[in-house]
């Protein structure tokens, strides 16, 4: 009889090992993701904050990033690099990131604005009918204004980024909805470098959450401890692979709200059939 319990109780502790080991491996078919940019998506290196992302949440996501500093995504259509990218690898998605600016050269007073860009329209249009030529999807991310930026300029950047996307029937990532709803609560997080321009790891953190829910659907559970990677080089955006630094130390309580934050985001976007209903800025 104790012989029998014995080997019920080595069966059943088996079955639990191989339950558990199925629920925390990662998905076996991973998500290929080319991003499209300038810094500021591979400052502290975003995509790699994502992959880590992906991986503790029982997901695998591969990233290649093209991206150099000040790029805008009319200079990414010139030099064909993309292109050539795209037919290297099957894609599922592409996210393209624009300048800060909307690529335009718009000064006020000695200080860069925003102003609404047709050849941002027309950068999109042409990237999203090379990649769904390629079997993959677009998705444009909504980046932020400037730190101190006029309030119209981030109501310009959302509109753009909202029709576009709604014109081409395209995901959008709602990166610069989080920012504002995070700086709301907690105003004394430093998202922004003192540039007023570039992403501390916070907010490069923040922003790897929200694509994150954007690919998945699904919200990253609270993380805590550090996410180590490769250097990528400020100035131009190279990776120096032997050269592993800590991207960001990341606390539970601090890593709940982001996910929080970016998850609702991107559910009320969903739940509003994909895109907000915005008036174009007087």
């Amino acid at each position: 009889m104790n012989s029998l319990r014995k080997n019920i109780v080595i069966v059943l502790l088996a079955l639990l090992i191989q339950i558990l080991y199925a629920c925390n491996r990662p998905d076996t078919k991973p998500l290929n993701v080319l991003l499209v940019g300038n810094s500021s998506i591979y400052y502290n290196n975003m995509p790699k904050m994502l992959e880590y992302i992906a991986h503790e949440n029982g997901k695998e996501i591969r990233t290649k990033l093209i991206a150099f500093g000040g790029y805008t995504l009319q200079d990414h259509l010139r030099d064909g690099i993309v292109e050539k990218m795209l037919d290297s690898l099957n894609w599922d998605f592409v996210i393209l990131n624009e300048q800060s600016t909307l690529g335009e050269n718009y000064v006020v007073d000695g200080v860069r604005r925003v102003k609404e860009s047709e050849s941002f329209y027309e950068s999109v249009r042409k990237f999203d009918s090379i990649i769904k030529k390629r079997g993959a999807k677009t998705v444009i991310l909504s980046l932020y204004s400037r730190k101190n930026a006029p309030k119209i300029d981030g109501e310009i950047l959302d509109y753009s980024y909202m029709k576009i996307a709604r014109e081409l029937g395209i995901q959008l990532s709602p990166v610069s909805y989080t920012w504002q709803d995070i700086l709301k609560i907690r105003n004394n997080w430093q998202l922004y470098r003192e540039d007023n321009l570039h992403p501390t790891p916070l907010g490069s953190y923040v922003t790897a959450n929200v694509i994150y829910s954007t690919l998945t659907e699904n919200k990253s559970k609270s993380l805590n401890g550090e996410i180590n990677g490769p250097v990528i080089e400020e100035f131009d955006g190279n990776t120096y692979q032997d050269s592993i630094v800590c991207l960001i130390k990341i606390d539970e309580s601090k890593s709940q709200i982001v996910s929080e934050k970016a998850y609702n985001n991107v559910l009320s976007l969903n739940e509003s059939g994909g895109y907000f209903k915005l008036k174009k800025p007087d």
